[in-house]
């Protein structure tokens, strides 16, 4: 367990007693994936911790622990903000959003997932720094921009471009090279180093056997999700559906 690790359980543990203390349920910061599968694996936190990221396919999310289901809960503390540049030709990067809003001073971890399409953009906030940012938050990169509240039920869905594979096996470096355009070698490069996770969890092991409903990601490639094995050829390749982030 490396330093980073032992705070965030800690803090957890913290959020534990609270819980318990104040009969009520008790949220997190924003966590990334893997700090969530670290949390979700240690026992103590068995049937009392879920995560709430704002829609279905969020990958930052807050960590709910609740140790009673007669509990209160006020709710997750999560505010979805649309901003909107006022320069129609303008494009919106998730690298200028995030940016600009590290830029005001606040931590990462009060800002979830951030989606973008063309001139527009939506990124989830932790409430106690949602007012600031509101009142604070005009430009991104060189643009102009107008943020308001937006409801959860009009958030962006992420794009999914269906495509089909055919692998020799139901490897992560066979995957991963056919999904990403790379030789089976150069995948098992990427993933021997780290660059490549499935479920958020980093997986150094190229042989390693996904199954349909994984998600892959690799560093500065993108992410698919495994829809499926549809059939097999003659010579016993596997034909497999997968669902290509764009």
């Amino acid at each position: 367990m490396n330093d980073e690790e032992k705070i965030l359980l800690r803090k957890a543990k913290d959020l534990l007693q609270k819980s318990e203390k104040m009969f009520s349920a008790v949220y997190s910061y924003f966590l990334t994936p893997a700090q969530q599968m670290f949390l979700s694996e240690k026992g103590e936190f068995s049937g009392v911790l879920t995560f709430e990221g704002g829609y279905e396919d969020a990958e930052r999310r807050l960590g709910r622990i609740c140790t009673n289901e007669y509990n209160r809960d006020d709710g997750a503390p999560i505010i979805l903000y649309s901003v909107r540049a006022t320069d129609k030709k303008a494009e919106l990067s998730h690298r200028d959003i995030l940016g600009s809003l590290m830029g005001l001073g606040i931590k990462r971890e009060t800002i979830g997932d951030i989606m973008t399409k063309a001139n527009t953009a939506q990124f989830f906030c932790h409430e106690s720094v949602a007012e600031f940012v509101r009142l604070n938050l005009h430009k991104i990169g060189h643009f102009t921009v107008e943020i308001t509240e937006a409801d959860f039920s009009e958030v962006f869905e992420p794009k999914k471009q269906s495509v089909s594979i055919h692998v020799s096996a139901m490897r992560l470096d066979c995957i991963t090279g056919e999904s990403f355009g790379i030789s089976r070698t150069k995948a098992a490069e990427f993933i021997k180093k780290g660059s490549v996770s499935v479920n958020w969890q980093i997986c150094p092991d190229v042989s390693r056997e996904v199954k349909e409903g994984d998600k892959i990601a690799m560093r500065g490639k993108g992410k698919i999700e495994l829809a499926g094995i549809t059939g097999t050829s003659k010579k016993g390749r596997l034909f497999v559906d997968i669902l290509k982030y764009v």
